[in-house]
């Protein structure tokens, strides 16, 4: 049943599809049928080649440009997984196939067989927030868009689930028959949902089970004609592919070896990767463009012991110069830095704080009556978050900006992300990189565990090359660019090893550092691991040695050193 031509009836009718493997002589018992479906689906779609012919739903072919009942695949974020599960009808009076968003209208003197009732998983999922348009790429493959429809008119619904609205997303009701795979999910997880494509009503979330147990209503497998909400798109999953946590797979150490190919080594790409993003974004500053690629690859280490990614404070970034204005509020710019992370990073997103974003937008998501609202830092894990301080400007932030301010803080220092609820709100883990960039010695708002003060000419030019438009962007050849985005991507899912040795070696040293400086501890301590593991990774070492160590080291003092200066300058001045 997994030949070509099953495979191309099951992207042309699904569910007939479904039928057919419900009515198999040599199936499996159907009360494991939801499984069956998605171990089938599963098999037949198991090659990359068999899986892009699935079409995809996204915001450049969004729900209207399908046919009812159509075979997509949808990568997505998990929003919200709070809404109640749905009793739908798995087998009708007469043996035939229920759920999956097939009617079933027969009936036995009116009566439905209870025991014929199962429960499916409803969650709502949307676009993945902060993904690179490279990227979303890479993972569709060429497919021919669907002609039907018009892309640019489409509203996406419940656009106040998506964290940034403005932005062009898609909203799916997502219902999951196989419940095991459901309760896995967790929110911002990042799938593949497989499955049939339908518009539906949005199920009310104020009735329990038992309510649709004794509700004398025409059951289909959609639903039971209780309270419903608006029409939105629905999707019936199949099955659920799942995504490594890079989004993107690479390998890690490089296959490159410096004695095979000098051009291809991590330490050549690493030092052209650092020029690029200098000459580009960083007014020529290497060692602030070598701190953005160290940021850019931090993450969660563990969480018990903490260990997690060092949050960075880019400190002197002037801010643009001032054009006229017809209104009040100052003009929002973005940093050439923005255009070229999303260059380079599978998931990255630009945050501009202004004191109008800071009092008026939600940071955290927040259940209102029953339905779980997007917050901006509901992003999914493996984030790159850039932070622009360059819009706040002097006034108040009311009661919504100090707890914002404080939400973002916690992101930085506990990797955790609160989510309100009537009555209380629970804290959930994250794992967003934070890269600030402010104008003066220190964030105005935010403390940081590391601050990089840039180095770079000041004059109006220089300053206007720090803001300059995507059209003027030098990109690198499209060889260099995909060893580069090899590099960061592989150096996020890489680990190392910290040999016997050259812990023994790292605990002397700060012995003697201690001895000579008393002021250092050993958060400092903590810190400089963080740095050369981080250090090691960008090489795509796999252990750390006592090289690496001294190198990152003198990489960290040589940070310190810069920061004592620019202070004292400040200080003259």
């Amino acid at each position: 049943m997994h030949g070509p031509n099953n495979t191309m009836k099951c992207l042309r009718d699904p569910t007939a599809t479904l039928h057919d493997l419900y009515n198999d002589p040599n199936g499996t018992s159907h009360d494991n049928f939801p499984r069956l479906v998605a171990e089938h689906y599963t098999q037949i779609f198991h090659t990359s080649e068999a899986f892009r012919e699935i079409p995809s739903l996204d915001i450049r072919s969004p729900p209207t440009t399908f046919p009812d009942r159509s075979l997509v695949r949808f990568r997505a974020m998990v929003q919200d997984t709070s809404p109640s599960s749905e009793m739908y009808l798995a087998r009708s009076p007469y043996g035939k196939c229920g759920g999956w968003g097939i009617e079933l209208t027969e009936e036995e003197n009116g009566e439905v067989d209870y025991t014929n009732l199962r429960e499916c998983n409803v969650l709502w999922a949307v676009s993945v927030p902060a993904e690179s348009a490279w990227c979303a790429e890479e993972l569709d493959g060429s497919q021919t868009r669907s002609a039907s429809g018009s892309t640019s008119a489409y509203l996406p619904q419940h656009s106040h689930k998506f964290p940034h609205p403005t932005l062009p997303h898609i909203g799916v009701q997502v219902k999951i028959y196989d419940t095991d795979s459901a309760e896995k999910l967790k929110s911002t997880d990042i799938v593949t949902f497989v499955g049939i494509l339908t518009t539906e009503s949005s199920i009310s979330l104020s009735y329990s089970p038992a309510d649709l147990l004794t509700a004398r209503t025409s059951v289909s497998s959609t639903g039971t004609g209780l309270e419903s909400r608006d029409e939105v798109p629905t999707l019936h999953v199949l099955y659920i592919r799942e995504h490594t946590a890079t989004l993107l797979s690479r390998p890690y150490p490089s296959t490159a070896t410096p004695d095979a190919d000098e051009h291809s080594a991590p330490a050549k790409v690493r030092s052209e990767l650092i020029s690029w993003m200098a000459e580009e974004a960083l007014g020529g500053d290497r060692e602030a463009a070598e701190w953005m690629l160290l940021a850019s690859i931090a993450r969660v280490q563990s969480r018990s012991p903490p260990l997690l990614p060092p949050s960075l404070n880019l400190t002197h970034f002037p801010s643009p110069s001032p054009t006229p204005s017809t209104t009040d509020a100052p003009p929002t710019f973005l940093p050439t830095l923005s255009t070229v992370l999303a260059q380079i990073l599978p998931l990255t997103h630009t945050l501009p704080l202004s004191l109008d974003v800071l009092n008026k937008d939600a940071f955290v998501p927040e259940s209102k009556e029953e339905d779980l609202h997007a917050g901006v830092l509901q992003l999914p894990q493996g984030t790159v978050l850039l932070v622009t301080e360059g819009g706040v400007h002097e006034g108040k932030l009311v009661e919504q900006g100090i707890l914002n301010v404080h939400a973002l803080q916690e992101v930085m220092n506990t990797q955790t992300l609160a989510y309100k609820f009537p009555f209380s709100q629970f804290s959930f883990p994250t794992d967003i990189s934070c890269i600030v960039v402010s104008e003066g010695s220190k964030s105005a708002l935010f403390r940081t565990n590391i601050s990089v003060p840039l180095t770079a000419p000041k004059d109006p030019e220089a300053i206007a090359r720090l803001y300059k438009p995507v059209e003027d962007i030098k990109l690198p050849s499209a060889e260099r660019l995909a060893a580069f985005r090899d590099l960061l991507v592989g150096a996020r899912a890489g680990k190392v090893h910290v040999s016997e040795e050259t812990s023994e070696y790292i605990q002397r040293d700060f012995v003697r550092q201690r001895q000579q400086d008393r002021s250092v501890t050993s958060d400092d301590l903590i810190r400089r691991m963080s740095i050369a593991k981080l250090y090691a990774l960008s090489l795509h070492e796999t252990e750390l040695t006592v090289d690496v160590w001294e190198r990152a080291k003198a990489f960290d003092e040589r940070r310190r050193a810069a920061c004592a200066s620019t202070t004292t300058s400040s200080a003259t001045v």
